[in-house]
């Protein structure tokens, strides 16, 4: 049994120009993104979170909006074995009191080592744990080097183990407050492996989401399902489907 970086190193060096995601967004050029190009872009935020002190097992949560940054620290945070933790940006859909509360209460729980997010975001994440223990590191694009040379070597996320923790997933919150779910990585493998069996998946198989990252299904079978498979993943975000949904190429 692998683990997510071991499945990803594979990947570059396998299949390296193969697309791994390709994001759509209404009304914009696609943005193709290659499983090289993933992994370096994820390296840059490894190295940030490296810089920061960023320990494999601690909690990262990361508030970024559908795109490259999402995806590129999402991996990053694999590959320096932190616990990524998506949760989702504040729009004009969400109460911001409602979603500051929340947050709040999600820091107590978590209590995360690091945020990635926006430097405009910084002062909701800093209100929200003004209350926790310990303020968590905030990292924003602003603290991502400028080159990161690739090293294998040096990414402890190749180190972990089957039955460490590879994410934490939070629940919709429809019962009451929301609650964090630590999945392993052979927890992962196992559905993945189960459901690509039932679908037939094949390598020349696209998949198409427009479901957010942060949402069960989003995550699991819209986004781990096609990278961690070595397929090619179309990926846009709700609101850009709801826009124009003519842009799914079937």
């Amino acid at each position: 049994m692998s683990v997510f970086s071991q499945q990803l190193k594979n990947h570059y060096h396998t299949i390296p120009r193969q697309p791994a995601v390709t994001i759509q967004r209404a009304g914009e050029p696609d943005q193709p993104i290659t499983y090289a190009e993933l992994v370096h872009g994820a390296a840059k935020y490894a190295r940030a979170l490296q810089n920061a002190g960023i320990r494999p097992g601690e909690v990262v949560i990361i508030i970024l909006e559908h795109g490259a940054d999402l995806i590129y620290a999402f991996w990053g945070a694999v590959l320096q074995g932190a616990i990524p933790s998506i949760l989702p940006f504040l729009t004009e859909k969400l109460s911001p009191e409602i979603y500051r509360q929340s947050l709040s209460a999600l820091i107590n729980i978590t209590t995360p080592a690091a945020f990635i997010t926006y430097p405009a975001f910084v002062s909701e994440v800093q209100e929200a744990a003004a209350g926790a223990d310990s303020m968590p590191t905030i990292l924003t694009s602003a603290d991502l080097p400028q080159e990161a040379p690739l090293d294998f070597q040096n990414l402890p996320g190749l180190q972990r183990n089957p039955d460490d923790i590879v994410l934490l997933q939070h629940s919709s919150g429809t019962t009451g407050l929301k609650k964090g779910v630590a999945l392993t990585h052979q927890a992962v493998f196992n559905q993945l492996e189960s459901y690509a069996s039932a679908l037939k998946l094949r390598e020349d198989d696209v998949v198409i989401s427009w479901l957010p990252l942060y949402h069960d299904m989003g995550l699991i079978a819209g986004f781990l399902l096609p990278v961690l498979s070595g397929l090619h993943l179309v990926l846009m975000s709700p609101f850009d489907w709801i826009r124009a949904p003519q842009m799914i190429p079937f």
